[in-house]
């Protein structure tokens, strides 16, 4: 997210799991499969064209998680970000407590 200041400031969505982009089998950040590696461009992709030209609110602020990403509740024109995505099927629901996980992470590989 990039302020309107010029700061980027990483974050992830409150309680949502998205599917990997990168390399297959990278220690950090990468996709299980080269399926989940596609279906994450395509994430990212659905990601650009919800958000492009909407009023983005943070709605709710959940901390930081192990990676020092911010935790937010994000909505683009009044419409939950992360509820969209999981309706678009490009994400999935991953509840958690903070830094802890309550359910399982979701599976992109099949």
């Amino acid at each position: 997210m990039t302020l309107s200041t010029g700061e980027i400031v990483p974050f992830r969505i409150n309680d949502i799991d998205a599917p990997e982009t990168g390399g297959v089998g990278a220690a950090i950040g990468g996709a299980k499969c080269e399926a989940e590696r596609a279906l994450g461009y395509e994430a990212k992709a659905w990601a650009v064209e919800y958000t492009r030209g909407a009023d983005l609110d943070v709605t709710g602020d959940h901390g930081q998680d192990r990676h020092g990403r911010n935790i937010y509740d994000l909505a683009a024109n009044d419409n939950d970000v992360g509820q969209s995505g999981i309706e678009a099927g490009v994400y999935k629901s991953w509840k958690h407590d903070g830094k802890r996980q309550l359910e399982k992470r979701p599976q992109w590989c099949g």
